[in-house]
């Protein structure tokens, strides 16, 4: 007889789903709103515009049947973006004085200069950071981070240094670190994220750009040294004489050796293989996201997310089908202008027009793909992480307690505004 039997047998931990209001009604008015007044202030509204996004974007995160709360100002954002400028002019200027003095200075001003700026991205990139989380409430409860920003930008800079002499293998490894780092330092409320991410976990998926872009170049390339002995002639691409511009042709005298054709099929390799490779970013980004997304863990809450490749190409393409459309439109619109152009002769009314006509569908143009990138890309790709991705063990996640630290200084956020290394939105953590 099973001694087990009648006893009930322990209930399975509950799950928490995170959802995403796709639907996204009132996001092209905050976006026009947005463009238009950016464009009247001369960009001094951006700041209130990224603020108006976020809070539309995380009241309209679910989590586990509570939405998140964005609590930023864009006072916050344009004062530390003024702090941030007070602190960044002058650097400038003393490099540029330093160019002037001094001859052999002036040649290392734009490396150091360069740098410089590098590096204090890093820094702004983590402090920036911060400020989000720190806006960031849920059920009463505040995001938060810790750590150092000047050891993220000393730390990341070295992995940045280690992926460029790795020719660029270290790059997952690197990506795997800096995640783990940011995670390891995310506070929720009392309670510490942490992050398992491994490089391991998105090696492949990184290989896939060496394999489809230069693996038919260097098997081209190989081709052509074995068909030139491994001794390729230094004239067999020469100026074309007919040219007036630097422009480049197989020398004539090649013409009947193979060489022309292996040579040729380097440039077709290189032509094919290499857009290939862009294509496959989303698919990078898609099983990176569902990586990091799966090993970070709040204690005994953790996030499971079922992110597939596809969820990321489809926005992309309905996006480029939609810009294309919205071209053919304004195509159409400009082709009706034309006869108007040729008819009107010297009547300034009508070329006033005509010009008024051209900047406004030049301005309808960014604000349209504007809005088409808002809410075709960034809107599916954001419903696309949000809706594949659940909580484990949600009472853990429950009993998490909420935290009397003060939040972080605007000026975390305004550095990297000034340093255009911030973005509006960001997919995730």
């Amino acid at each position: 007889m099973n001694q087990l039997e009648g006893v009930p047998s322990p209930a399975p931990a509950r799950t928490g789903e995170i959802a995403f209001d796709r639907r996204a009604a009132g996001l092209t008015g905050i976006v026009v709103k947005g463009f238009l007044l950016s464009l009247v202030t001369f960009s001094i509204y951006r700041f209130w515009y990224i603020t108006n996004l976020r809070r539309f974007f995380w009241s309209r995160t679910v989590v586990a049947g509570s939405p998140a709360e964005y609590l930023g100002t864009g006072k916050e954002l344009f004062l530390g973006f003024l702090v941030a400028l007070a602190i960044l002019v002058p650097i400038y200027i003393v490099l540029f004085v330093i160019g002037l003095l001094s001859p052999v200075l002036a040649a290392l001003a734009a490396p150091i200069s360069f740098i410089g700026l590098f590096v204090l991205g890093q820094y702004a990139l983590y402090r920036g950071r911060r400020y989000r989380a720190s806006r960031t409430r849920w059920r009463g409860i505040r995001l938060g981070q810790d750590g150092s920003g000047f050891a993220y930008a000393g730390f990341a800079s070295l992995w940045w240094l280690g992926t460029i002499l790795s020719l660029g293998l270290a790059f997952p490894f690197m990506r795997a670190a800096l995640e783990r780092y940011r995670i390891d330092h995310t506070l929720v409320g009392q309670s510490r994220m942490r992050s398992t991410a491994t490089g391991r976990s998105i090696l492949l998926p990184w290989l896939m750009f060496y394999i489809v872009a230069l693996l038919p170049i260097l098997v081209s390339v190989l081709a052509l040294l074995a068909a030139s002995g491994f001794d390729i002639p230094t004239d067999l691409l020469i100026q074309d004489p007919a040219s007036a511009k630097s422009k480049l042709i197989f020398n004539p005298a090649y013409a009947d050796s193979p060489l022309v054709s292996y040579a040729s099929a380097v440039g077709i390799a290189a032509s094919v293989s290499i857009p290939l490779a862009l294509l496959l970013i989303p698919y990078y980004r898609a099983r990176e996201t569902r990586a990091f997304l799966n090993a970070a863990h709040l204690g005994g809450a953790r996030l499971t997310s079922s992110l597939k490749a596809r969820q990321f190409y489809f926005p992309y393409l309905v996006y480029l089908l939609a810009v294309i459309g919205f071209v053919v439109v304004l195509g159409i619109i400009f082709a009706l202008l034309v006869p108007l152009i040729a008819t009107g002769g010297d009547n300034p009314g009508i070329h006033a027009f005509v010009i008024v006509s051209t900047v406004l569908l030049y301005l309808g143009a960014i604000l349209g793909t504007n809005v088409l990138y808002v809410r075709i890309i960034t809107v599916r790709l954001w419903h696309a992480v949000a809706t594949t991705m659940q909580i484990e063990n949600l009472p853990a996640l429950e009993a998490v307690l909420a935290s009397t630290r003060p939040p972080a200084s605007g000026l975390n956020e305004g550095l990297a505004d000034a340093l255009d290394v911030g973005g509006a939105l960001e997919i995730g953590f």
